[in-house]
């Protein structure tokens, strides 16, 4: 056998041996972005699982049972931080123990900007809830079936924390996007006043609930019509009326937990135990709310991959906790990921290119969500509405939001997926706005190592067709 052909065979025999390795490790990953850039460095190697799928909020997201056993087979879970994705913090505690967890939003070399507060962008403010700030102290978002609850108000050491508060209840599966118009409900004179038994529903008006005196607990049912995701907002901590039961049951008395809530009471089992309180998960320390918060004065935007310099940080991380975990694939990793980052520098001139003609034009967003996007390409929204996507605003809401889209003299008004058209073309009529859709998480695009791409590309495409068109 000649030399060179003895080189060739070997080179052919390394070369598949390395093309089968197949990755030693199971990998969970949060959300779409994330999944894209990790099945990017596997390429060849393995696919990840994920976890939050299509329009999902990760806000607001419930794992199915399939997916907490993918958490529990786990030897990495990729995800950004408690801020975006607080249903996974506990789960991977809890579930995948036993799996290194890699939150990204702790990677070296990450480009992080605060939340911009005050002017013409709303408030991402959900921390201090009855500190003055909101008309609601405490939300929940509850994923119930059609039936009937009863929802309990329990005198603590023989009195009420208060003999009336008031509650909204509202069809949504994002207490972000809903807490204006819960606040607006909230603070209205118009109200329904209701009693012990009475009966409680979905409803574009708040309740003003009065509790019994003469009872150690006033008890109101909740009517659901069918199955979905529905927002409670309360003006006190539940668990300020709570004594010696939960105070949400089903039908049967099974205990009902919310999937979302802010700030974050944690689990209660102990209920004949209560008294005080002391026994409540965490509860000590909702006071001061340090836990939670997503969207405080000052906090972080979590929303770091809209900015391609920064995943490529993000595929560094990813690329190094690949090849720790499963060095046999260590090679393969670091050649994906080289090839990753390279592509990402191209998309960045790319980008830049191509949004060169409207970097001048005013725009503004139902979700403050985009501004890493923005600085790396020079763009600016002028500001940002936040609106609930399953309810529509009440009429004096709709006129506060078409004269701020008009005060703004903005081109375009972006939405996102989940919200109807119907409900853009409200927030727009009688104005010269034209309208969008952004999609942050890629819910439109097929999963994969080529969603990222295709994900910063419908952005730039979608911000440069409406604006030109309308500019």
């Amino acid at each position: 056998m000649s030399l060179v052909r003895a080189v060739f065979l070997a080179t052919t025999m390394l070369t598949t041996s390395a093309t089968l390795a197949k990755a030693d490790v199971n990998v969970v990953t949060s959300i779409k972005p994330v999944h894209s850039l990790v099945a990017a460095v596997m390429q060849g190697v393995g696919t990840p699982d994920l976890l939050v799928e299509g329009a999902a909020s990760p806000h607001t997201y419930a794992l199915k049972p399939s997916q907490a056993g993918q958490l529990q087979n786990a030897d990495l879970v990729f995800w950004m931080s408690h801020d975006l994705e607080a249903f996974l913090e506990k789960s991977i505690e809890s579930i995948a123990s036993g799996a290194t967890s890699v939150p990204l939003m702790e990677s070296h070399g990450l480009i992080k900007l605060n939340f911009r507060e005050g002017g013409a962008f709303d408030s991402h403010d959900h921390d201090d809830h009855g500190h003055g700030d909101h008309a609601f102290e405490w939300a929940g978002v509850f994923d119930l079936p059609a039936g009937t609850y009863k929802w309990s108000f329990a005198k603590v050491d023989g009195d009420y924390a208060d003999p009336a508060m008031k509650m909204v209840i509202l069809e949504s599966d994002d207490i972000e996007a809903s807490e204006e118009l819960a606040e607006e409900l909230l603070e209205s004179k118009d109200s329904r006043a209701k009693s012990h038994n009475d009966a409680l529903v979905v409803s574009n008006k708040a309740y003003t609930l009065g509790f019994d005196e003469t009872k150690e607990a006033t008890v109101f049912m909740v009517d659901i019509e069918k199955d979905g995701k529905f927002a409670f907002f309360t003006e006190h901590m539940p668990l300020e009326f709570e004594a010696n039961e939960h105070f949400f049951k089903d039908g049967s008395g099974n205990d009902v937990e919310p999937i979302a809530q802010e700030p974050d009471m944690g689990h209660h089992d102990d209920h004949a135990d209560h008294g005080g309180h002391d026994d409540h998960d965490d509860h000590a320390d909702s006071e001061e709310h340090d836990d939670h918060d997503d969207h405080g004065h000052g906090g972080v935007d979590p929303h770091v991959w809209l900015d391609p310099v920064n995943a490529k940080a993000l595929v560094h991380i990813i690329e190094e906790a690949l090849a720790e975990a499963d060095p046999a694939n260590a090679a393969t990793y670091g050649s994906n990921a080289e090839a990753v980052m390279s592509r990402l520098d191209d998309l960045v001139a790319e980008i830049d290119a191509e949004l060169e003609p409207v970097k001048d034009r005013r725009y503004v967003v139902f979700h403050d969500a985009y501004q890493y996007f923005e600085k790396r390409f020079g763009v600016s929204a002028v500001g940002s509405i936040t609106v609930s996507p399953e309810v529509l605003p009440g009429a004096e809401r709709v006129s506060a939001l078409q004269e701020k889209v008009r005060d703004l003299n903005a081109t375009c008004v972006f939405s996102e997926p989940q919200f109807e058209p119907k409900l853009v073309a409200t927030i727009t009529e009688n104005s010269n706005a034209g309208t969008g859709v952004l999609d942050p998480l890629g819910a439109a695009i097929n999963d994969g190592p080529n969603l990222y791409f295709t994900l910063i590309r419908n952005m730039a495409k979608s911000l440069k067709d409406c604006l030109m068109k309308s500019g």
